[in-house]
């Protein structure tokens, strides 16, 4: 792993009280490559917070890993509704570095998963505020030069206050003009089609592809493109959208996993996706699209996706429909007010008539 020198950092960043002392540990949230995450409370203030325990080589003495400077580096100025908040670092010693974020109780893999063991799909309310919030997210990143490269279910959180993009280990700033990055980024399943084909250089639009594929994974209930390998996963792909060439995405050829001998499949004009939800319309299968258009050049950018025409249809059906619902549900509340407000001599005279044909008068009556 790459290791560079320490940057200084601001006093206030850095807490070296042990971490015990500063806080509880409430149990474990998950385990990854550099660390693993805890809920913990604060011993001071009681509130409760996410701890990122890193996992730091054994030949630390080089210097601090990459991605702990990198994640520190990228995050402890970025404040955003959307991005997880840093809030501080514990180091208790030389290879004990704590990275203190605000909590979240959820992630959307866990929720989409709760979705499926139900046979049921998210609501499209749910649907339309998470994809908007993922895409104002990844926008506030590509503003800042920032390419996250590891999106995907499990780095998207979520809570009462909205959706939140975290961990940033594989996060780095985009200089212009683009230079070639590693290949190894990006989980597999949400991987853009020109990494998977070796191209040497990629640039922010590889969060895009990787957005298409959470949003058409939370429409269809199932990931996008769950392939067994980076061939298999390419195949899946082309099957969905169709066989890409020269003309289409040119350079494609130049590619140095492309092979002519690739299976030749056309567009199905993400009918599946329709299928599963048709409630998406022609503005919901054109958004993934603009999102998964395997030409990265053609793929839309974070700030014409967040504003695509989908979200303000669907905002103003969706408000629509919750005041039809309510009109309904005042008509039907309507009756029972009327039987509960009937005057009392009224109801005195039911029930004398009730006595007068010699049965016991309920308690209540409805008319």
């Amino acid at each position: 792993m790459a290791v560079v020198e320490a940057a200084p950092m601001d006093v206030e960043w850095m807490n070296t009280t042990p971490v015990e002392d500063k806080y509880e540990t409430l149990g474990v949230v998950g385990n990854g490559v550099y660390g693993t995450v805890y809920k913990a409370r604060d011993r001071e203030t009681n509130q409760i917070v996410a701890m990122k325990r890193l996992r730091l080589d054994d030949d630390f003495g080089d210097g601090i890993p990459s991605h702990v400077i990198r994640e520190v580096s990228l995050l402890r100025d970025f404040v955003h509704p959307n991005i997880v908040q840093l809030l501080n670092i514990q180091i208790s010693g030389l290879s004990d570095y704590n990275l203190i974020f605000e909590y979240m109780d959820m992630d959307l893999h866990r929720k989409l998963k709760s979705y499926r063991q139900n046979d049921e799909l998210m609501p499209m309310h749910d649907l339309v505020t998470y994809s908007r919030q993922l895409l104002d997210g990844i926008h506030a990143c590509h503003i800042r030069m920032i390419i996250h490269r590891d999106l995907k279910p499990q780095n998207v959180l979520i809570g009462p206050s909205g959706l939140k993009i975290c961990d940033f280990g594989l996060a780095r700033i985009c200089s212009l003009p683009v230079k070639p990055y590693t290949h190894d980024v990006v989980t597999l399943w949400y991987r853009a089609p020109e990494i998977l084909l070796g191209a040497q250089k990629y640039g922010p639009e590889v969060d895009i592809w990787s957005a298409g594929c959470i949003i058409g994974e939370i429409a269809k209930g199932h990931p996008m493109f769950a392939g067994d390998s980076e061939i298999g996963t390419i195949f899946k792909q082309i099957q969905l959208l169709g066989s890409p060439d020269d003309t289409t995405w040119p350079g494609l050829t130049q590619l140095e996993h492309w092979k002519d001998t690739f299976p030749k499949w056309s567009s199905t004009k993400f009918k599946p996706i329709y299928d599963s939800r048709p409630e998406m319309g022609e503005q919901g299968l054109n958004l993934l699209s603009n999102l998964l258009s395997m030409n990265p050049t053609t793929r839309s950018t974070s700030r014409r996706a967040k504003n695509h025409p989908f979200f303000a249809q669907q905002t103003q059906l969706l408000a629509q429909q919750s005041m039809e619902q309510a009109t309904q549900q005042g008509q039907q509340q309507a009756p029972e007010q009327a039987s509960q407000e009937r005057p009392p001599s009224e109801l005195v005279e039911v029930q004398h008539q009730v006595q007068q044909t010699g049965h016991q008068a309920p308690q209540q009556i409805a008319i």
